[in-house]
């Protein structure tokens, strides 16, 4: 499948780690716009108790689960990597 847009294939990717982590259906993954003094900082996503925050400015993904600990730390780059050669999972209209 062919994502049009940079934030997609972040979002597959993102949605793939969460099951390998054992999310059972990322693909309802909820997304959030982080604002900080008025200024766009990053995106956060939740499923199933489980939530990934990725930092824009320090290049950063980090995977909590559902009890706060942080499961996984990663930059950008590296989660996009590990994406590669995994199954591409489709999100349903919400």
């Amino acid at each position: 499948m062919n994502f049009s847009s940079p934030i997609e294939r972040m979002r597959a990717a993102i949605a793939c780690q969460l099951e390998q982590l054992g999310v059972q259906d990322a693909s309802q993954l909820h997304e959030t716009l982080l604002i900080r003094n008025g200024l766009f900082c990053g995106r956060k996503f939740q499923c199933e108790g489980h939530m990934v925050v990725w930092f824009i400015e320090e290049d950063e993904i980090k995977f909590f689960g559902p009890c706060g600990d942080m499961l996984k730390a990663t930059s950008v780059v590296d989660c996009l990597s590990q994406y590669a050669g995994q199954p591409h999972i489709q999100r349903r209209a919400a």
